[in-house]
């Protein structure tokens, strides 16, 4: 399922003709639910950047929203409407992940890199680290390694296009 929704998103990232000078807005992929789940635990992340048994309520889904054609995204909260961060756009590993206004600095977006069969990092461009959790919170850290702390299932919950799922 991984494999379908990565598929999906350069497909999803066409955006339209914009000047130069203008910076298109992310794409809301409304409808296109996904939850975060930490292959390490097998719990999902939650708007509250915590990892509780996964749910399919408003605080355990997550919406991607391409930013470009590269593969960055937004990765914005349904519960809070907030994007996923590294406040500060700090560079520390252990440093707690936040949910800030979602905007076009590169603490606030985010690639999906190293697939290995269903599970993938979530890495930061801005800070380059890794999202894992940490002491039951979310943290950035390192991304070398294929440990379960640092890998993620991204789990699709629903599908607005029909006949796909």
């Amino acid at each position: 399922m991984l494999r379908r929704a990565l598929a999906l998103l350069p497909a999803l990232a066409l955006l339209p003709a914009a000047p130069a000078q203008a910076v298109p807005a992310p794409i809301d992929l409304v409808g296109l639910d996904f939850q975060v789940v930490s292959a390490g635990s097998g719990r999902c992340l939650t708007s509250g950047l915590t990892e509780l048994p996964c749910a399919r309520t408003d605080p355990y889904r997550w919406r991607f929203r391409p930013v470009d054609a590269t593969g960055r995204l937004e990765i914005l909260s349904v519960a809070t409407g907030r994007c996923l961060s590294v406040p500060g756009a700090t560079a520390a590993d252990g440093a707690r992940a936040g949910l800030e206004p979602c905007a076009a600095v590169p603490s606030r977006r985010w690639t999906l890199q190293d697939s290995l069969g269903e599970t993938a990092k979530i890495s930061n461009t801005g800070t380059g680290k890794c999202l894992q959790m940490g002491k039951g919170v979310a943290v950035q850290g390192s991304c070398a390694g294929t440990a379960g702390s640092r890998r993620w299932t991204v789990r699709v919950l629903s599908m607005p296009i029909p006949g796909l799922m």
